[in-house]
């Protein structure tokens, strides 16, 4: 089953492209249109290579169109928390790396807006707030040192939140470079300049069945074939499904679909936050949108039995109801009303960071996704990543990322 986000129906999302009919070839097909696809398909193709995107149903369809929208760094961990479980020097790397898909990122946004496309992007920061006591001193810890090596990152007092924030929140850091946008309008505007740069696109177009041959890679769809010289994953979430036609059951261990849950409501006059927050170690984020609507999603730690490993994309009502007590209760905004309600599939790691590189033991194949909820941060930059890798150059970051760690 699924649902359809605000963001969907707000871009009144449908197919533009028509399915693949017939047989065709190219030099790279990427089999995904969601911000890795879309995001590799315009660094390939600018890159001077032929290029082909099937996707199963249409641009954004997954969690690309489904998510909150932040477009924000770091890993989902704590900073504090990455620097204990990778070391300073590979925690500040991971940092780094999500800064510069953010860098990426503003540069595309730029591009397209100068065509006229939107993405209603604000660089206007975010909040990082303490939803507990216990919370506060990794907050402040994360804050330290990532001002020490040097992304300041200024410590926020109670006293100093907006006022229905401090009846909530114990404190915590503002992350000033972090942004917000519509994640629909990014994502199909990758699309757009993808197919600007050469690209061509197939949506309904599902993989049905993938061949190895010895001089490229057969790809079957319900009314076509596309033969290409190299591969790309980009499913995200659905990674481990596409890896069962190439023999790769292994992917299955080390990238989990895992849904997160969303609500939208009518708008509210007053302003509430002027930055979208998180809290509760990530498991809970919100913003207010520029009509006054708020966004709420996450409290997946409410019901991990439910929301692990499926794909089902409807609501869950045991979830949805926290998303709302928040905004009923939390917030005391009892008059509220909720005008939308969805769900999104994510794709988790056991070490929270994505794969991007070659899949190990399949010739001709690369694999892009296993974000743990922060696509936003990282996809960009791990697309071009996999892409350079693809168009034969070294990439330092790699290593950082490399597949093969979990086989």
């Amino acid at each position: 089953m699924t649902s359809t986000s605000f963001w969907q129906a707000d871009a009144q999302l449908e197919p533009t492209t028509k399915p693949l009919r017939g047989n065709r070839q190219t030099d790279i097909a990427i089999i995904g249109a969601g911000v890795t696809g879309t995001a590799a398909a315009f660094w390939l193709a600018r890159a001077g290579a032929n290029v082909c995107i099937l996707e199963a149903r249409n641009v954004a369809a997954a969690a690309s169109g489904r998510n909150g929208g932040f477009l924000a760094t770091g890993t989902t961990e704590a900073y504090a928390s990455a620097v204990k479980r990778h070391g300073h020097e590979r925690a500040r790397r991971m940092w780094a790396f999500t800064l510069t898909n953010q860098e990426y990122a503003l540069n595309f946004i730029r591009e397209l807006e100068d065509q006229g496309w939107r993405c209603y992007f604000r660089r206007n920061g975010t909040y990082k707030l303490a939803y507990s006591e216990d919370e506060l001193p990794k907050i402040l810890e994360s804050a330290k040192l990532l001002t020490a090596d040097g992304w300041e990152t200024p410590v926020i007092k109670r006293e100093d939140l907006p006022p229905r924030l401090r009846n909530i929140y114990f404190g915590g850091a503002f992350y000033p470079s972090n942004g917000e946008m519509h994640p629909v309008r990014y994502v199909t505007g990758l699309a757009r300049l993808a197919q600007q740069a050469g690209a061509t696109l197939h949506e309904e177009s599902p993989v049905t069945a993938i061949d190895i041959q010895d001089n490229g890679v057969l790809l079957t769809t319900p009314q076509g074939t596309l033969f290409a010289q190299k591969v790309l994953l980009a499913t995200n979430a659905w990674l481990p499904e596409v890896g069962k036609l190439l023999g790769a059951d292994w992917l299955s261990n080390c990238i989990a679909p895992t849904r997160g849950q969303v609500l939208v409501t009518e708008p509210v006059r007053e302003e509430i936050t002027p930055h979208p927050c998180s809290s509760d170690e990530g498991y809970q984020y919100w913003r207010q949108l520029p009509d006054g609507r708020l966004l709420i999603g996450g409290w997946r730690n409410r019901s991990f039995e439910t929301e692990a490993n499926t794909y089902d994309e409807s609501i869950y009502d045991g979830i949805q109801s926290h998303l709302e007590a928040f905004v009923h209760e939390t917030l005391g905004l009892p008059e509220v009303g909720i005008a939308y309600r969805w769900a999104g599939i994510m794709g988790f790691t056991p070490d929270s960071l994505p794969l991007a590189g070659q899949l190990p033991g399949v010739p001709h194949c690369y694999i892009c996704g296993g974000y743990t909820g922060h696509g936003n941060a990282f996809a960009i930059h791990a697309a071009k990543l996999v892409s350079d890798l693809m168009l034969g150059k070294e990439n330092r970051d790699a290593e950082l990322f490399e597949p093969g760690r979990f086989v």
